[in-house]
C-alpha cells in the first residue's frame, strides 16, 4: 500500500497542525483503523509503553496538537512525532514495544523443575 507521504515531523517543527491531523487520518485509513478501532487499542494494548503509543495516535487523530500529548504523557515532543510517523509509515506494528535490555518482564512464565 503506497501513496501515504507522512509529514508528521516536518510540520511538528513548522506548526503545522491541521496537516497533521489529516495525514494522521489518512495513515489510520490506510490501515483499516477508525477511532473506534484505535480506542480499544488503548485498553487492550500488552504493554504500557504500547498503551501510551496509542493514546497519543487516538488523542492527535481527534485534534489535539502533538505537544499537548507529549505533555500531558510527560513526553518530549519529538518523541510523540516519532511514534507518529512510525505509525504512518509502519502501521500497527510500528507501535509495538520490544523488550531491548535489563531484567525480564513480570509477566513472562517462569518454570520449575520437576
Amino acid at each position: 500500500m503506497g501513496g501515504v507521504v507522512c509529514l508528521v515531523p516536518t510540520l511538528m517543527r513548522r506548526g503545522g497542525g491541521g496537516r497533521m491531523i489529516h495525514d494522521i487520518q489518512a495513515g489510520l485509513a490506510r490501515w483499516g483503523l477508525d477511532l473506534g478501532q484505535v480506542r480499544e487499542r488503548v485498553y487492550r494494548a500488552p504493554t504500557p509503553r504500547e498503551r501510551e503509543r496509542w493514546h497519543a495516535l487516538w488523542l492527535v487523530a481527534q485534534g489535539w496538537s502533538a505537544n499537548k500529548v507529549a505533555a500531558l504523557l510527560d513526553r518530549e515532543a519529538h518523541t510523540v512525532g516519532q511514534w507518529l510517523a512510525a505509525f504512518c509509515s509502519g502501521g500497527p506494528e510500528a507501535l509495538t514495544f520490544e523488550q531491548t535490555g535489563g531484567s525480564p518482564p513480570p509477566w513472562r512464565p517462569r518454570f520449575r523443575r520437576g
